[in-house]
């Protein structure tokens, strides 16, 4: 702790100075501690309790309250509570029961960050699942566009239009509008690990498939597709899931009394593998190398977990990665036009100069 000594007199602590808190973001924090101690003490605290754990003044913790409750009117709290202990006495504020470990408070910048995926969603556009999520965020939309009494540069205006200037733009995806009960019945199966059946797509004028009865892991949305990871029933290794795209799945139907437990050892993101597709895990490596032109591109990228990157004299570049799924692999070696050569494995090499001349042909 420091000390002041001044001539003549004996050297005193310097204590926190109670009262309004300056600094970036200090407000912020101080909402964040005062939210913990609430949810902390179910009973409720007093306002001299919470001023004194927050080291403020009773006044700046009317304040706060206010705010962690996203109210302006002291009459009408909806989060927060006060409750009269003895007549005449102290207040205990705390969260109302029904409120307590389920309601989340967010600031302006958080509320705005989390709208930018909201892009991200239109993928469930038809489902329930859908319009759930849609209403979960019309309340966040709502939180960043309220105006709050604390200004200044710790906050952001909500009156600019930011949901329209920040956001993530995904690919374009699949539209599955058509199909909403069936990605309701995937989405609770994989919720509450229940046992799903489906009838695998055939062509028009093909034997209608038998159904299966499947395990679903995970559900995942990749390159604006949605896939199924998990097992049949009958699998001898049921850790060793299988991908299955959405839309090779019809007539899905979650079981009501049938559930499964996944495999402990069952990790999404071993089949996750970005411009690589998705797939089994694999000790097969693919080896592309990269003329100088596209090398500070591969470069500043982290394209995969097991990447191995070697650089050269000249600026060429060489990347080992993982090979799972080669379809994905080849298309986005294609990407790349002339500045990429595929070295190993020969075979995929072989595939991709078949496909570059047949396009070659074209422009014949």
């Amino acid at each position: 702790m420091r000390t002041t000594t001044l001539p003549g007199r004996i050297a005193k602590p310097r204590s926190a100075k109670v009262g309004r808190p300056e600094g970036r973001f200090t407000q912020h924090r101080r909402l964040d501690k005062l939210r913990e101690l609430l949810e902390s003490e179910p009973r409720g605290l007093t306002l001299d309790e919470l001023a004194r754990m927050l080291r403020v003044t009773q006044r700046s913790v009317r304040r706060y309250l206010l705010e962690l409750d996203g109210t302006t009117d002291p009459g009408k709290f909806e989060l927060l509570e006060s409750i009269e202990t003895t007549p005449g006495g102290a207040h205990l504020w705390r969260i109302r029961p029904g409120e307590r470990g389920r309601a989340v408070s967010l600031r302006r910048a958080q509320a705005y960050a989390i709208l930018a995926t909201r892009r991200a969603l239109d993928i469930l556009k038809g489902s329930a699942l859908f319009d759930e999520v849609d209403l979960a965020l019309g309340h966040v939309e709502k939180v960043a566009q309220t105006p709050f009494r604390a200004q200044g540069r710790a906050q952001i205006s909500g009156e600019q239009g930011l949901e329209g200037r920040f956001f993530w733009l995904p690919p374009p995806s699949r539209s599955y509008a058509a199909r909403g009960e069936d990605m309701d019945e995937l989405f609770r199966a994989v919720a509450d690990l229940r046992v799903l059946r489906y009838r695998p797509r055939t062509p028009a004028g093909a034997v209608r498939a038998e159904r299966v009865v499947f395990h679903p892991y995970a559900m995942v949305v990749h390159k604006g597709s949605i896939v199924c990871l998990g097992a049949r029933s009958q699998a001898r290794a049921p850790t060793d899931a299988e991908v299955v795209p959405f839309e090779a799945m019809t007539e899905l139907r979650s079981s009501e009394t049938e559930y499964f437990e996944l495999p402990a050892s069952f990790d999404v993101t071993h089949y996750v593998h970005g411009e690589f597709g998705l797939g089994k895990p694999s000790k097969v490596r693919a080896l592309v190398e990269f003329d100088a032109r596209v090398a500070d591109e591969i470069r500043s990228k982290k394209l995969h977990r097991d990447q191995r990157v070697a650089m050269s004299a000249d600026g060429r570049l060489r990347l080992s990665v993982p090979l799972v799924n080669v379809d994905a692999f080849i298309g986005w070696v294609l990407s790349f036009g002339d500045a990429a050569t595929v070295v190993e494995p020969p075979e995929v090499a072989r595939q991709v100069a078949a496909i570059l001349a047949r396009a070659a042909a074209r422009y014949a």
